[in-house]
């Protein structure tokens, strides 16, 4: 147990987003402590335009001059063909003294643990960690930090910080993904951008319908934006979070303008030192005023989100941004050239401003926006601002005043006054005084240093003597001052090579020349000292040194392929979980079974026993079943007829949940110790319930869920103890072929699996959709529920407790293709009929399974909409 308290990181780092360079200066600004950002498309905003490599190293230099850590975000999936330029990359950013890696691959993971032993590695909330077995699992992969789900309350998160050997990171403020980060295929599966590789087209933000049994009840719901977040705003309860012991606060916003940067970083940071110094807290007054400017900065409305115990996140009336509320319009006047409305208004306003309008009569116009073009005073004089309380007559787009009704509510989106106020700030300037010396005969010098307050001295006086100074650095070239022999280096030409500062995070504050008359000095020798004089002074001032390139090669890197024990750090167990999946049962009721490396076996994913033997039936291999059924299984109804079928070489998994929140987590350890007793295996679909069934020896199946793409994912996994993987849905069949022949190369031993058949789970949520038709008594026993989108598209929602799942539109189905499957490297090929009734799983089923006898097998169910996922295109 770790000794950590909520003292230790009083006050936490404020974490701001940087989405371009103009950004990351917004965020030094702003008082953040540490800048995430992205260069290339290595990361999960490709819509933001991130940084070049080039830009990438100044803003290190920037950042550590001023006392601010970077955090390059490399949290997406890496495909095979993009290793080696994940490493090259990261390779250019290690040389810069990045302060850590953002990480979402396990596989990735494990190459840059090997590769660059002292980078700091952060797990990514995309690798959805939400207790704290998930926590253990990243730490043995080396990271130093986890940024943990959005949807831990602020006790859960205590929990994991007390109980946790590396540092813990939340979200405190910006959007919310509806879904659990990284378990998202919306976007991928309808519109062919993954937001799993940083280019989610936000289907959330789309207006649906929903229908029960096939009858619109959209009004019921609240909304045409059932799955459309307010923005998160923890600012009230951020005592409670900073109490938790997290040591970072992270603010969501690469795609964000620099002044939501610069003030939301400011309040945050301001904020959370009021808690640590003084231990009070903002008044409600203060608290108020700095809500209305975060609404200012962006709002869809504000949620405190699942961490502060708000768990209806969702704002259903509209999804976009439309700041802070103004007042209702009493009054409507259709002219040219300006529209006019009447209201009393909450905010003060001035001309310029934008303003938005939610049109409630019009509902396909939904928020229309306008620029205040004038404001007309209650005695008619047009007036630059007006105040809160005031009666006024606002004067805005022709077009959008033609929609515009009484009793629409208006609200300013923009408050040109505030906004440039942030834009006027700026970056502290770090003067930087240089000296050159230049005498015959002897090596040229260049002094540097970064002045300060010296005792003993006014603020204003400059200091004579450098090494008095704060920051302070000799230089001496190899070059040898030569004597002139046609044209002289004149005292000018050296300034003007000492001025240019470029892109170092410096400015020049004064400069002063020692030189002799009559001598040469080459222009890029001046150049070439300045320059490492300045680098010999950051390092000093920041105590970061600049480091080599490695150049890593992959084809270096595959000893990792060995079955050897980095991932767990325990060989003995290490080997006997690893072994375990081809070894023979120790029972006669293991369901574990030796693969036939000759032919594609057939797994069928079910939801009770009756469906299990339907699916035996059809001829499956192997069949997956909720954990929760194992001791209806074993009851005297079915344990007959299921020792038969054990005997006959059918192989049974027990599927684990796709979330377990540590209270789930301690129900489930018994059953988990009941089922390796019995001899079964189990499927994992988080990283938490990997670590359990690790440290409890069960062998398992890692689920796509996990999102493998590459090798190295595979080979953590596999160390980890799965004896079968289960290639991500949203690798195509090109790329499926490189990670089987990549781990055919190296000698693989565990099995690859591929979803084939059946409608893919888009996304999870710990907001319970359902609820309103459950209080209002529409949803019934057996109901049917679907959300509509203005495609005529139909996605099923489904109930899982208080969670929601959502599923595609479309059945997957590979079924005409098994042919070309037999080529990809796979060696099982898996049903998800979790959705289907008992009649629809054997007929199924067998069709699959005649179709792997080379047979003709054929789908009975002609009213569904079939698709071949992204098997024939990629993402």
């Amino acid at each position: 147990m770790s000794e950590k308290t909520s003292a230790n990181h009083c006050p936490p780092e404020i974490l701001a987003p940087a989405g371009d360079y103009d950004a990351f200066l917004s965020a030094i600004k702003g008082g953040a402590d540490a800048v995430y950002l992205g260069t290339g498309e290595f990361n999960a905003r490709r819509g933001a335009k991130n940084l070049s490599s080039r830009e990438l190293e100044k803003a290190i230099d920037k950042a550590h001059s001023h006392g601010v850590k970077v955090y390059l975000a490399f949290n997406i999936p890496i495909k095979e063909h993009e290793l080696q330029p994940a490493l090259d990359l990261i390779d250019q950013a290690y040389a810069a003294s990045v302060d850590a890696i953002i990480l979402r691959d396990p596989g990735l993971f494990r190459l840059l643990k090997a590769t660059f032993p002292d980078l700091p590695l952060h797990a990514s909330t995309q690798m959805t960690i939400h207790n704290k077995a998930g926590v253990r699992f990243v730490e043995e992969l080396g990271a130093s930090r986890v940024i943990v789900s959005r949807e831990l309350s602020t006790a859960e998160v205590r929990d994991i910080v007390d109980s946790s050997k590396i540092g813990v990171e939340v979200f405190v403020h910006g959007a919310l993904c509806y879904s659990y980060s990284g378990r998202c295929l919306f976007s991928s599966f309808v519109s062919d951008r993954s937001g799993n590789l940083g280019a989610c087209a936000q289907p959330c933000r789309w207006k649906y319908d929903t229908l029960v049994d096939g009858k619109p009840q959209t009004e019921i719901m609240g909304g045409e934006y059932p799955l459309s977040c307010a923005e998160l705003c923890t600012l009230p309860g951020l005592d409670k979070i900073v109490a938790s012991g997290v040591e970072s606060l992270k603010i969501e916003g690469r795609m964000k303008k620099p002044e939501y940067v610069t003030g939301s970083s400011k309040i945050y940071k301001e904020a959370v030192e009021r808690i640590c110094k003084s231990g009070k807290y903002l008044s409600p007054e203060e608290l108020a005023q700095k809500e209305k400017e975060l609404a200012k900065l962006f709002s869809r409305g504000f949620t405190k989100g699942f961490i502060l115990g708000d768990r209806a996140v969702a704002h259903l009336e509209y999804g976009s941004d439309y700041g802070v509320y103004l007042g209702k319009v009493e009054k409507v006047v259709r002219s040219k050239p300006y529209g006019r409305i009447t209201l009393t208004l909450h905010e003060e306003i001035e001309v310029n401003d934008g303003i938005g309008i939610h049109t409630r009569v019009n509902t396909k116009t939904g928020m229309l926006g306008s620029l205040v073009n004038g404001i007309i005073s209650k005695n008619g004089k047009h007036v630059e601002r007006a105040k809160k309380g005031e009666k006024v007559t606002l004067e805005i787009s022709f077009k959008t005043g033609e929609v515009v009704n009484p009793q629409d509510e208006v609200f300013l989106s923009t408050d040109r006054s505030f906004l440039e106020g942030l834009q006027e700030m700026k970056v502290k300037p770090l003067p930087v005084n240089i000296r050159v010396t230049a005498r015959k005969g002897e090596r040229l010098k260049v002094t540097v240093e970064s002045p300060g307050e010296i005792p003993g001295k006014s603020s204003g006086e400059s200091p004579v003597d450098y090494v008095d100074s704060v920051d302070f650095v000799e230089f001496e070239d190899e070059y040898v001052v030569q004597p002139a022999q046609k044209s002289p280096t004149i005292e000018e030409a050296i300034r003007k090579a000492m001025e240019q500062l470029g892109e170092t995070p410096y400015d020049v504050g004064t400069i002063k020349i020692e030189a002799d008359e009559e001598i040469f000095i080459p222009v890029g020798a001046l150049k070439s000292a300045r320059r490492q004089a300045l680098e010999l002074l950051l390092e000093k001032s920041t105590g970061i040194r600049k480091k080599e390139l490695k150049h890593p090669q992959l084809s270096d890197l595959a000893h990792l392929y060995k079955n050897e024990a980095e991932v767990s750090g325990a060989e003995d167990t290490q080997a006997e979980v690893s072994g375990t999946a081809s070894a023979k049962p120790t029972e006669s009721e293991s369901s574990t079974s030796a693969k036939n490396p000759q032919s594609l076996r057939l797994s069928v994913e079910v939801n009770s026993p009756e469906g299990l033997f339907q699916a035996v039936e059809g001829k499956a291999d192997i069949v997956y079943i909720p954990i929760e059924s194992f001791h209806e299984l074993r009851s005297p109804e079915y344990r007959k007829r299921l020792k038969f079928l054990l005997k006959k070489g059918l192989e049974i998994v027990f599927t684990l949940p796709l979330i377990a929140h540590d209270r789930e987590m301690e129900a489930l350890t018994p059953l988990l110790r009941a089922v390796k007793e019995a001899g079964f295996t189990v499927a994992c679909s988080d990283f938490g319930t990997i670590q359990l069934a690790k440290e409890l020896g069960i062998p398992f199946v890692a689920r796509k869920d996990l999102t493998p793409f590459n090798s190295f994912t595979v080979d953590t996994l596999k160390k980890a103890g799965a004896y079968r993987v289960g290639l991500s849905s949203e690798l195509n069949m090109k790329e499926i072929r490189a990670v089987c022949e990549a781990l055919e190369a190296c000698g693989k031993t565990e099995e690859i699996e591929l979803t084939v058949h059946g409608r893919e789970l888009l996304l999870i949520t710990e907001n319970d959709l359902l609820k309103p038709l459950i209080d209002r008594n529409v949803l019934k026993p057996g109901s049917e529920v679907q959300l509509l989108d203005r495609q005529d598209r139909s996605f099923p929602v489904k109930r899982w407790g208080t969670r929601t799942l959502i599923y595609n539109s479309e059945v997957l189905s590979m079924l005409k293709y098994i042919k070309g499957l037999k080529g990809s490297g796979a060696d099982v090929l898996r049903l998800d009929l979790t959705l289907n009734g008992e009649k629809e799983i054997k007929d199924i089923v067998r069709a699959y399974s005649l179709a792997l006898e080379g047979k003709k097998g054929k789908l009975k169910y002609a009213d569904v909409e079939y698709s071949t996922g992204h098997y024939f295109h990629g993402i």
